[in-house]
């Protein structure tokens, strides 16, 4: 769901759950400042045992749009975070590589989708031999889904004995939590991952289950994963490339789950029901998951703009592409509002195609409202346009580097999108990126891994002894 399409809602659940002279700071507010765990515990304490009452239902409505936000601020970071340890484990290599640096980029490879570039990665890391037992299961794991992923394998994996790479073998196969062997527990963070990747392709995933993994993952996501290298006697730090698109979609299902929870008592609570809207919110976690033919179930039967900007969506990703377009360009041609405009332009961005059209609506709405998210998806469509200086002006008028270190003044999506088009086009201002990575890693610890990538590869631009240091010193 939107910002702008949110914002209406987030108004009614503060005029129904405010409470003068209550000592407890309000939920809605910790969301208007992007302190969205905050706004989950602060709701918790709402639904603490007894009944499902009114003011339960606020609060599960509250958290359900609470883990939407979380879901896809972390999937902003998930782009981001790809783009930086890619270049930096790149660069590493060519330096003087050991079997782990393979290894780890060899796993960037694989998850965008360069099968025979990642599989050429794992076998380096086989004949370089290197970093003991555990690395060279993990290797032996990723290439063989490698090769399955390029027509060479049909056989299962058989074999391993490393828990990590136990769990990483089940989770590349297509596991689901149904498909975890009683009693096997996750002994690393890697481990911890991987489970919470399995639990959320479950059938009937269990919100506790899920909520109680993630905990563990954040947890974990706080320290890299470290490797002895056994050939030089030191501890490199690497990150899971993995992490944060599985915070995203951990936290796109909590959403979900929360608004079935809804969905199931709403028929108590009909003037509630009517303001929140649930079948359209399950439409869009749907969505956001993947999840094209469930979306498509949830959508609401009305015309309202909402729904037909992610039905457009639906069409588009099951293989229905005209159609989507024509639906765009009825809902463009009655769009009258700026919010409705960058809505519409948002789609078009999302979905990649008559992108000059979503630009167009996207100047349309800057010119009759301005903000942080007019500028965005602005900025966005006139960088997927090629156009590029124009885009960085657009993301700097949204942007007060002095608020750079509170993320109660500034979108850390935001910040992660205009840091990320920095990275993009200007290396003179790299030190700028790892200056406000540095801040988001303090509010958000899971994403220290781009700090830490980040400073290396500013690092590396350096020519001091020092600097080179940074740079060599693991990943």
């Amino acid at each position: 769901m939107t910002f702008s399409r949110t914002k209406g809602l987030l108004l009614f659940l503060f005029a129904l759950s405010y409470v003068p002279g209550e000592a407890k700071e309000d939920p809605v507010d910790l969301i208007r400042r992007h302190r969205y765990d905050e706004a989950v515990m602060t709701w918790d304490k709402d639904l603490d045992g007894g009944k499902l009452d009114e003011k339960g239902m606020r609060a599960l409505k509250g958290q359900s749009l609470a883990y939407f936000r979380l879901g896809s601020l972390y999937g902003v970071y998930s782009g981001f975070s790809n783009a930086i340890m890619s270049e930096y484990y790149a660069a590493l290599v060519e330096t003087g590589a050991s079997a782990i640096h393979y290894l780890y980029l060899g796993q960037i490879q694989y998850q965008g989708g360069k099968f025979a570039e990642a599989k050429t990665s794992f076998e380096k890391a086989k004949k370089l031999g290197a970093g003991g037992s555990a690395v060279q299961e993990m290797a032996d794991v990723f290439l063989f889904f490698a090769r399955k992923r390029l027509g060479e394998a049909s056989a299962e994996m058989n074999g391993v004995k490393d828990n990590a790479s136990q769990w990483q073998a089940m989770e590349l196969k297509g596991a689901g939590a149904a498909d975890i062997p009683p009693n096997m527990a996750g002994q690393s963070q890697r481990s911890r991952r991987c489970k919470l990747r399995i639990q959320l392709r479950s059938a009937a995933p269990v919100a506790d289950d899920i909520e109680n993994t993630l905990k563990a993952v954040l947890n974990d996501a706080q320290q890299p994963e470290m490797y002895l290298d056994q050939g030089k006697n030191t501890q490199i730090n690497f990150y899971d490339p993995f992490l944060m698109e599985t915070l995203s979609d951990a936290y796109y299902t909590l959403s979900k789950l929360t608004n079935l929870r809804i969905q199931n008592e709403e028929k108590r609570f009909p003037d509630l029901a009517a303001k929140f809207n649930t079948d359209q919110a399950l439409a869009e976690s749907s969505a956001r998951l993947g999840q094209w033919k469930e979306a498509a179930g949830y959508l609401p039967k009305d015309a309202d703009i909402e729904s037909q900007l992610v039905k457009a969506q639906v069409l588009a990703h099951t293989g229905k592409v005209g159609e989507a377009k024509a639906l765009l360009e009825s809902v463009s041609n009655t769009a009258k509002s700026p919010s409705d405009q960058r809505d519409i332009a948002d789609c078009y961005y999302l979905l990649g195609f008559d992108l000059d059209k979503g630009l167009k609506l996207a100047g349309q709405a800057v010119r009759e409202k301005n903000g942080p998210n007019y500028y965005r998806t602005y900025a966005n469509l006139l960088f997927a346009t090629g156009q590029t200086e124009s885009a960085m002006q657009q993301y700097a008028k949204g942007y007060k580097i002095e608020y750079r270190n509170r993320i109660d003044q500034i979108d850390p999506e935001y910040m992660t999108d205009y840091a990320f088009a920095i990275f993009k086009t200007n290396k003179l201002r790299y030190e700028e990126i790892v200056e406000t990575l540095y801040h988001l890693q303090k509010e958000f610890p899971a994403c220290r891994q781009m700090h830490y990538c980040m400073q290396g590869i500013s690092a590396g631009l350096a020519r001091s002894y020092e600097s080179q240091r940074i740079f060599r010193k693991g990943g």
